[in-house]
This record gives structure tokens, C-alpha cells and sequence, in this order.
């Protein structure tokens, strides 16, 4: 099939320049080729399409009809093809993003906001869940992640970096028993994130890896900040989330003379090439977005 769209346009070349010189010449192919593919199209149309003389070609009545249609089919490709340069020049269409709740709420709303603001014509679709979804199988066009993507086959590029700080209520330090090591978080209650079972703290140059007992596990950070303010235990949760809460008095750190380790902030898309206009945009948007703020950090190399 093909094939025959490629020899139709190339019969209604043909007949609109009124011979095989001039069409193989415009087409950039031997005049020899362009009549052979004319007569296979003949042969697989089951008509003749144009009568041949040495001096000049004429169109049958069934060339004729059969023209109309394939100039019909150029108009198409012409019209398709202005539509994406317009798609092009203008970014439009859906965006589907997901992202975790805690950045969701706070630096992918503002980024999105801005975003709009420069290409209205885009509308985009937020899902806000940190249950990390696999982008291709789901639908969706681009994801902000925390940590780097476990999926090879995607594009994962570092926008910045978060640390994480060790918080509870100001309460609950003061009830249970006095917290100066890592090793004693097992002996405290603690709000686990499910994809940060472990937590690795840091004391100048040493470390220290605590495996935490899953008593009390959450899939969103919002709920396990919102447990700790009201006395539920020790979590540990990125600093853009805590600032206010730690600034009011709601939270306390925890164990101030370990340092958690941070996560790198990516952007995560399916692949670099043939992108829709929109999230080549959206790409380029974030990658170059001046409003991330000191919690987000880039690292330096």
C-alpha cells in the first residue's frame, strides 16, 4: 500500500508536467524508473492510465478520474504536513504528568504555572501519586521522580538535588528515650516511606545504614509528615516539606548531627527523539527553570 500512494503521486506528477522527462527530472529519479512505476500502477489498477505517443502523453477517462483522487491525496499530506509545522510553531495538545505528592505540591505547581503562562495553547494533566507508574504502559508523557529511574529504556535527566532531614514533634522527643545514634531508631517508632525503607545518615566521614522495622509504612510523604507533627514518631522527609513545620515549632530534627542523604530531582520521559512540540518544550521549559529554590539545589560537579 505504500508503495502505490508513492506511485500515485508520482502518475499525478506526471500527468501535470505532461511527460516523463520532466516529472523524473522534478522527482530526481530516471525517466526509465518513472515509467516502469507508472505501468506497474496500471497493471495493479487494472486500467490504463495514460496514452503514450513518442511526442506526448494524454490521460485515459480512467486517468483522469483516477487523478482527481490522488491529488486528493496530496492535498491531505499538504494539509497534514501544515498542521504539524503550525504544531510546531505553536506547541499545543495534551501533556500527562505525574509526580510525587510532596514536590507536586510545591515546586511542579509552580514550574507548571509558569510553564502555561508561556505556551497557553498546552493543557496539562497532573497526577499527583507516589506510586511510581510505568510512564509508557500508563499513558503518560513525562515524570519529575526523586532518585534516578530504575527503568534503563528512559530518559532520566538531574534538574536538582533535595536534601532529606531526620523530624518529629517537639513532643515526642521529649517523651521517649534520648536519641544520639542511628542504632537507636529501632527503638523508636518511625513513619517509613515505603520506597525509603532504609536510611542512610552521615557524620563527617562516616555512615551509617539503619534497616528500619515496617511497623508503620506510607506510600505518601504528606501523610507521614502529618503524623509526625501530631506525635506518631520519627520520619524522614525533604526539606522543602518541613521548612514551615520546623520554622512553627511543629517539628524538631532529629538526631542534628547526623546529615540524611539527599536525592537527586529528575525529569523522566520515554525517549530523546520525535517528541511531540509540547514536551520538547516542556523539556527545554524545566530544564532551564530559574525557580528552583535552594532546596532544590543543582550539584555542583
Amino acid at each position: 500500500m505504500f508503495k502505490q500512494l508513492q506511485d500515485m503521486a508520482l502518475f499525478a506528477l506526471v500527468a501535470e508536467r505532461g511527460s516523463f522527462t520532466a516529472a523524473a527530472q522534478e522527482a530526481g529519479l530516471p525517466k526509465s524508473s518513472v515509467s516502469q512505476r507508472i505501468s506497474q500502477l496500471e497493471q495493479q489498477v487494472g486500467l490504463r492510465l495514460l496514452n503514450r505517443t513518442t511526442r506526448k502523453i494524454n490521460l485515459t477517462f480512467a486517468g483522469e478520474r483516477y487523478l482527481v483522487h490522488c491529488r486528493e491525496m496530496l492535498d491531505a499530506s499538504e494539509r497534514a504536513e501544515y498542521a504539524l509545522q503550525r504544531l510546531r510553531d505553536n506547541p499545543s495538545g495534551r501533556l500527562r504528568i505525574t509526580c510525587p505528592a510532596g514536590i507536586g505540591a510545591t515546586l511542579l505547581a509552580r514550574m507548571n504555572t509558569q510553564f502555561q503562562r508561556s505556551f497557553p495553547d498546552v493543557v496539562l494533566e497532573v497526577s499527583i501519586s507516589d506510586e511510581v507508574v510505568d510512564l509508557v504502559a500508563a499513558g503518560y508523557d513525562v515524570a519529575l521522580r526523586t532518585g534516578k529511574p530504575q527503568d534503563s529504556s528512559l530518559i532520566g535527566r538531574i534538574i536538582g538535588y533535595s536534601p532529606r532531614v531526620l523530624v518529629a514533634s517537639p513532643e515526642y522527643l521529649d517523651t521517649h528515650p534520648l536519641l544520639e545514634h542511628p542504632s537507636q531508631l529501632t527503638e523508636h517508632q518511625c513513619i517509613v516511606h515505603r520506597a525509603w525503607s532504609e536510611w542512610v545518615l552521615q557524620k563527617g566521614e562516616t555512615y551509617y545504614r539503619c534497616d528500619l522495622p515496617r511497623l508503620h509504612t506510607t506510600d505518601n510523604l504528606l501523610y507521614a509528615r502529618e503524623c509526625a507533627q501530631v506525635g506518631a514518631g520519627i520520619t524522614l522527609l525533604p526539606s522543602f516539606l518541613v521548612e514551615e513545620s520546623l520554622e512553627s515549632g511543629e517539628l524538631a530534627i532529629a538526631l542534628p548531627a547526623w546529615q540524611p542523604q539527599g536525592n537527586d530531582l529528575y525529569l523522566v520521559y520515554p525517549s530523546r527523539k520525535l517528541n511531540s512540540p509540547a514536551l520538547a518544550c516542556y523539556i527545554d521549559f524545566i530544564m532551564k527553570f530559574s525557580g528552583i529554590s535552594e532546596n532544590y539545589r543543582k550539584k555542583q560537579p
